[in-house]
């Protein structure tokens, strides 16, 4: 794959992660998942399978209903991406860290940090 199509997969990526989290919804985010993801939410981190992941997103969304997601940075670098950006919810906002890599000609999450921000 080219740099360059490497850059639009990886855009692609970052839209349809950034509407699932906008939505709160844990299944579309879910296709982005890896098998294992290194998962934070607030101040539980752990290694999650891909399904484990899903429903702890599931019950976050459900206690912060997310309002809104915007992506503040973002980038990419051979066969890996991130972005980070800010979740509005009607709890408060969340800075989101979104770390990942490219399997299989897709673009999965590796890394998902979701903490308070200020």
């Amino acid at each position: 794959m080219s740099l360059n199509s490497m850059k639009t997969y990886s855009q692609d990526a970052v839209e349809s992660i950034a509407s699932a989290l906008k939505a709160g919804d844990s299944g579309k985010l879910g296709k982005f998942l890896n098998r294992t993801v290194e998962l934070e939410i607030i101040d539980d981190e752990n290694m999650y399978s891909k399904a484990q992941a899903e429903l702890m997103l599931k019950d976050f969304f459900s206690k912060n209903t997310p309002k809104n997601f915007i992506v503040n940075h973002q980038g990419s670098k051979a066969e890996t991406s991130f972005a980070i950006g800010i979740l509005v919810s009607t709890k408060g906002n969340y800075r989101v860290s979104i770390f990942m890599k490219s399997e299989n000609d897709s673009m999965l999450i590796h890394q998902l940090r979701i903490e308070r921000s200020d």
